[in-house]
């Protein structure tokens, strides 16, 4: 009798471990349908809509950014100071690493800009994102740079009064870090936001451990062993999981690449990437996104590194829309369908953008 009660026993504990594992995060569970969301996608979209955001700004508009090499959007900052908006900037020393980078940073602080070098904390600040008048925030994968054209980035703005609260609450807390050179940062409530470093390793993870049917990732950089991991996870419960990307990357050596993208293949996960170099047939995949059981997405300046996840400042949104769903889906399809195998060896040369097309674009990522 004892013997079966504790079988009986081991079973209940063993049922409810599962029940546990497989429970949702309650964060996930909180995840609702953002409306009246405006949605930004390149290279089929200029940067006319962030533009007109800082146009329609009446008091402040605050930057977080790793890196301006657009004259445009330097100009129509220094255009809002002008008018007598409060313009704050900041702005990682990837801002002020070369000539031309540098010559707009002093355009803008010269204009009357308040500009902020991000704390040293960081190893870099690599957000992508701005606040209209303390109302509207443009959260993004996107540099304020005019190769746009070559790029494929998104981003959208909401008005989601706990997403903007929130954020104010970050950047206000990062001017301090930057003053002070720390790395504080206040209490983070918001479902919808991933923060690093401090949640979006356990949030894109909770995340791919949702998926049931698929999982669609646009994404420069990998080499987190707990994202892979997760996906490699994924693939054992049945879960298709591609990942699109670049052969030639910006952001890390192609040989470190290819090995972090050769884990996955092994571990069953599908992985295509563009030829290059960009141009805007053939986007250069500097989104950073997941697509899960298309209900659920992910789109933020997180690449799936360490560095990145654990140790750099940056910003994402989880979020429900069906229209902006849609539309992401199809691109995504359009872009696997332009993509190629990832050949067996990295280049030993490679120029990720096409040569400069015009006077116009005269920038690089």
């Amino acid at each position: 009798m004892k013997s079966m009660i504790l079988v009986l026993l081991t079973t209940v504990s063993l049922n409810l471990r599962a029940e546990l594992k497989l429970s949702t995060p309650v964060w996930l569970s909180q995840i609702t349908d953002l409306e009246n969301l405006d949605f930004v996608l390149t290279p089929e979209e200029d940067h006319t809509k962030l533009l007109k955001a800082f146009q329609s700004a009446t008091k402040n508009i605050k930057v977080g950014i790793f890196g301006i090499s657009s004259k445009s959007i330097a100009d129509e900052l220094q255009r809002a100071v002008s008018r007598g908006i409060k313009v704050t900037i900041i702005c990682d020393k990837y801002c002020t690493s070369n000539p031309k980078r540098l010559e707009l940073f002093e355009q803008l602080k010269s204009a009357g800009a308040e500009m902020v070098v991000a704390s040293s904390g960081f190893t870099i600040t690599h957000w992508k994102m701005f606040i209209i008048d303390d109302r509207t925030v443009f959260i993004s994968t996107m540099n304020f740079i005019s190769r746009f054209y070559q790029m494929r980035d998104m981003g959208l703005f909401t008005t989601e009064k706990s997403v903007v609260k929130e954020v104010l609450s970050v950047y206000n807390q990062d001017l301090q870090n930057a003053k002070n050179q720390t790395v504080e940062t206040p209490s983070l409530t918001s479902p919808h936001l991933v923060w690093s470093p401090n949640n979006s390793e356990q949030k894109l993870i909770d995340l791919i451990d949702s998926a049931k049917n698929s999982i669609e990732i646009w994404i420069e950089n990998m080499g987190n062993p707990r994202i892979h991991s997760a996906l490699k996870n994924a693939v054992t419960r049945k879960v298709s999981v591609r990942v699109l990307t670049s052969i030639c990357g910006l952001g890390m050596p192609p040989t470190a690449a290819f090995k972090n993208l050769k884990q996955l293949l092994a571990a069953g996960v599908r992985v295509q990437a563009m030829p290059y170099p960009a141009n805007k047939d053939l986007p250069y995949i500097h989104a950073k996104t997941i697509n899960v059981d298309h209900r659920m997405v992910f789109i933020g300046s997180e690449n799936f590194s360490v560095n990145s996840l654990t140790k750099a400042r940056e910003l994402g949104i989880v979020f429900k829309n069906q229209r902006i769903q849609n539309l992401m889906s199809d691109n995504y399809e359009k872009d696997w369908n332009k993509s190629v195998e990832l050949p067996e060896a990295p280049p030993e040369k490679c120029e990720a953008l096409s040569p400069i097309i015009d006077n116009q674009n005269k920038d690089s990522n």
